[in-house]
């Protein structure tokens, strides 16, 4: 028998009368009545600009101009008039500390590139009204603002000399502390480094008060923790914060289990609207081997933190590839090049551990040397297991190569870069004065990485950043300019435009957490993940978009946030 060209069979088949039954059935339901219509708006669409959105049981069932989306409208449809009001996908931050962001709220504050005297006389004033026995958390300080008068153990016991107190720096990879403080720890000047971790001390060898990475963590283990009621509210309480800027899902970028039971009581009680992965630390093995039982709808416990380096400033804990500018002035040979946390080898042999379990790995790198590492972990993970593991999330990288901004792509690496630690902050130009101009010129290199066809998303880090606000990071991506404009522009090579920089927080994002089918663009079909805000952020002079206030937020079709 002979064989029908496949046009014509095709078309004999669509052609039958059973084919043309089924075609029917698809082709005679009725519109979805929608619970709400939001009309007259500006809404940001794949297929351009629109103005109407139905949406019903949490989808978005039409997006169109009025007349298309009309069939939609029933008689209890709510219609809510956007006068003109821009709205985009809900924005999605991809490195969030969210319950210490909560607590640091009610710590011992000053403003970052506070100079000696400020920090002195803010502790004065907590010590004064402290409870008996309680220690006294804070921060951020910063060496270089505090120019003359480097952090030292003597400043802060001159304020509070029997109250213990613990400040942390603005990367959070520092601490400083009092006498007291060091005296409940049990450091002396005959206590070693920890592995990975310095005590800075005089030229007498007495401790400073200044401990960096693993030492600044032994130290912190030994503050009275906060009750679980107390985290719950603070987890809450940066879930609020966020909705008030349209962030409607986050990464939380290093969980242990005491905060994984935080999580999953809120998440229990009804309280965690944002959709939330959360990146359990590698150091706490028994939470990522029971993790689903903190697992609950909206949050994933998908992903491990390892954090490989530290950061790129006076502490020189980054691991670079060539010595820090200012090596030579610092006077520690050992420490000319930063270090790894791990040895390589370790590194790619827990990556490809949790590769094969199908969890994703967010590898803190913030030097070149230890973004080639990371790299180097995940090649070694594709040759054990295959090309096809997860996205695994290369966390800050400040520094890359071009080599290995290139190789990203094929290792399908993900960059997340976190733009909003920007000049003329504090942190940069410490970062400046210690890497050097000539790195600096592709500081951040997010452009370099677009170009390259690299998966980029975007985190905060708040609250090692004082501010959480996408709009801050979205207009100094474009500007690389302080927020407002002025000033020096730093690495203007690696611009990018609006359109890119809200993909990366929205889109993308939304890819890299497993949810790219659901969320991250406004489209029929999609749930409905919407912020309105104020203003057209593609229209107006970039350097305003920091000012952008958000309207409305809404999750899933649910108001999460209205503004007063």
């Amino acid at each position: 028998m002979s064989r029908l060209p496949l046009a014509i069979a095709l078309a004999t088949v669509i052609a039958s009368p059973a084919s043309a039954q089924f075609q029917d059935a698809i082709g005679t339901a009725p519109p979805v009545p929608a619970e709400v219509i939001y009309t007259h708006g500006h809404v940001a669409t794949p297929a351009g600009w629109q103005t109407d959105i139905a949406i019903a049981q949490g989808t978005i069932v039409a997006v169109g101009s009025e007349s298309e989306v009309k069939a939609h409208r029933a008689s209890e449809t709510r219609i809510v008039d956007l006068k003109g009001m821009t709205v985009l996908p809900g924005l999605i931050d991809m490195h969030v500390h969210a319950v210490d962001a909560g607590l640091q709220a009610r710590d011992c504050r000053f403003p970052q590139g506070a100079d000696a005297a400020t920090i002195t006389r803010t502790v004065k004033a907590c010590a004064g009204a402290a409870r008996p026995g309680a220690w006294i958390t804070g921060g951020q300080w910063d060496a270089s603002s505090m120019g003359r008068t480097p952090p030292h153990k003597r400043l802060l016991d001159a304020v509070a000399p029997t109250t213990p107190v613990v400040l942390h720096d603005i990367s959070l990879h520092s601490v400083w502390a009092n006498s007291a403080a060091l005296k409940a720890a049990g450091i002396t000047r005959a206590t070693p480094n920890p592995a990975g971790g310095v005590i800075e001390r005089d030229g007498k060898g007495e401790p400073t008060g200044v401990l960096r990475e693993n030492a600044a963590i032994a130290l912190l283990n030994t503050v009275p923790a906060p009750s679980e009621d107390d985290r719950v509210e603070a987890l809450r309480t940066a879930s609020k914060a966020m909705l008030a800027q349209g962030i409607t899902a986050y990464e939380e970028a290093l969980l242990a289990t005491t905060n994984a039971r935080v999580y999953a009581r809120l998440a229990d009680a009804g309280g965690l609207a944002q959709h939330v992965r959360a990146c359990m630390w590698d150091r706490d093995q028994a939470l990522i081997a029971q993790r689903h039982r903190y697992a609950r709808p909206g949050l994933e416990m998908g992903c491990v933190k390892m954090i490989l380096d530290g950061v790129p400033t006076d502490s020189h804990t980054a691991a670079m590839l060539e010595p820090y500018a200012d090596a030579a002035a610092f006077g520690d040979a050992a420490r000319a090049k930063g270090s790894l946390l791990y040895a390589p080898g370790e590194i790619g042999a827990k990556v490809a551990r949790y590769d094969a379990a199908g969890l994703v790995v967010k590898l803190h790198a913030a030097g070149d040397g230890s973004v080639s590492a990371a790299l180097d972990a995940v090649a070694a993970a594709r040759k054990a297991n295959g090309p096809y593991g997860p996205h695994h999330e290369i966390a800050h990288a400040n520094f890359v190569t071009p080599a290995d901004i290139q190789r990203a792509r094929a290792l399908t690496a993900t960059f997340e870069f976190s733009p909003y630690i920007w000049f003329p902050s504090p942190p940069v130009r410490d970062v400046i004065r210690s890497v050097g101009p000539d790195r600096m010129a592709r500081f951040t290199p997010v452009r370099d990485a677009i170009d390259a066809g690299d998966r980029v998303v975007l985190g905060s880090d708040w609250p090692v950043v004082p501010s959480m606000s996408p709009w801050l990071a979205i207009e100094t991506l474009v500007t690389r300019e302080a927020p407002g404009g002025g000033g020096e522009t730093l690495a203007p090579g690696q611009k990018v435009s609006v359109a890119e920089a809200l993909r990366l927080m929205t889109a993308n994002a939304a890819r890299q957490i497993g949810l790219g089918d659901r969320i991250g663009t406004i489209e029929a079909g999609r749930q409905a993940d919407l912020v309105v805000i104020d203003r057209d952020i593609f229209a107006i002079d970039p350097h305003q978009i920091h000012a952008t206030r958000v309207l409305r937020t809404i999750i899933a079709g649910k108001e999460a946030y209205l503004a007063p």
